[in-house]
């Protein structure tokens, strides 16, 4: 199962994109299959690093990879693309879980001096998982059919929460009030990234870039993000607090630099598939093994 915190899910799933769209239909819609997921992925994973602050960590985690699962499960069993772009936001807001809880663990079971050292595991599954998704993807799909790209990460998941039920122990957090959730802040952001969002899939394909509906959305989008920081700014237990932005500008740029290569990686997965596949005439499994320089440089990157 590649690592939630990396785009080696959307490679998985971008080789066998051509297959979907050839048994279920809706190319128009294909690029929601991954803006669905990606969408997800902003939305909830600062909500999933707030509830392991304020609930029981390995309960949060665990609660995370069992919706993945099940969504990975629903992911297959699709009947339409419609259906698999709404399992594919409910996978991804399990995916969201496991990628904050994962280092959220690291920070709660190890002091500082020694988190860069156990990261390194973490950062070995997301190499093999930009290495591998392509390939797996592309031979399931041609061995055994798309649905089979998403019911590959029940077994391996199943296994995950065995080992994690019967291994993991968590210091008890110390003693601390009635948990509050910042439910105006989670509604905020969740509107400001679905309406940005929206506004970015939309523009130059089914909107002209200036027409009102776009520059509608990107009004709302800055109107709710303001909205947002005035909400943290007065909030008890903000869900993003405001000082990580403040004091050093090494945050800001990564987020940038983030959003750069994101997009492009993103892009490059869902569409050079289809591109090797319907243009070039290569078979799922071809497609994984030409995705694989582009991924080794990524790597290395």
């Amino acid at each position: 199962m590649p690592s939630p915190a990396s785009p080696a899910g959307t490679a998985e799933v971008g080789t066998a994109m051509p297959t979907v769209v050839a048994d279920l239909g809706g190319l128009d819609h294909m690029a929601w299959v991954v803006t669905g997921y990606t969408l997800a992925t902003a939305c909830s994973t600062p909500v999933w690093g707030k509830l392991g602050d304020l609930f029981p960590r390995k309960t949060v985690f665990l609660t995370s990879i069992g919706l993945f699962l099940a969504a990975s499960v629903l992911c297959g069993a699709a009947p339409s693309m419609n259906w698999l772009i709404a399992f594919r936001v409910l996978q991804r807001l399990g995916a969201g879980g496991m990628a904050a809880g994962a280092f959220a663990l690291i920070s709660v079971l190890l002091p500082p001096r020694e988190r860069g050292r156990y990261q390194g595991p973490v950062a070995a599954v997301m190499a093999v998982g930009q290495l591998g998704g392509p390939l797996v993807g592309g031979f399931v799909t041609a061995h055994l059919g798309w649905r089979w790209a998403f019911y590959v990460n029940v077994p391996v998941g199943l296994v995950c929460v065995a080992w994690c039920w019967v291994t993991l122990r968590v210091p008890a957090p110390g003693p601390r009030g009635r948990a509050v959730v910042d439910w105006r802040g989670i509604a905020l952001l969740t509107s400001a990234v679905s309406a940005f969002v929206m506004a970015a899939t939309w523009a130059g394909s089914v909107y002209a870039w200036g027409a009102w509906q776009i520059v509608s959305l990107a009004v709302l989008a800055l109107a709710l993000l303001a909205a947002f920081v005035a909400s943290e700014r007065r909030a008890p237990e903000p869900l993003m607090p405001l000082r990580i932005h403040q004091g050093h500008r090494n945050f800001p740029l990564a987020a940038v630099l983030l959003t750069v290569s994101g997009v492009s990686l993103f892009g490059a997965t869902l569409y050079l598939p289809l591109y090797q596949q319907v243009v070039q005439s290569a078979s799922a499994a071809d497609s994984g093994l030409l995705l694989l320089p582009m991924m080794i440089a990524t790597l290395v990157t």
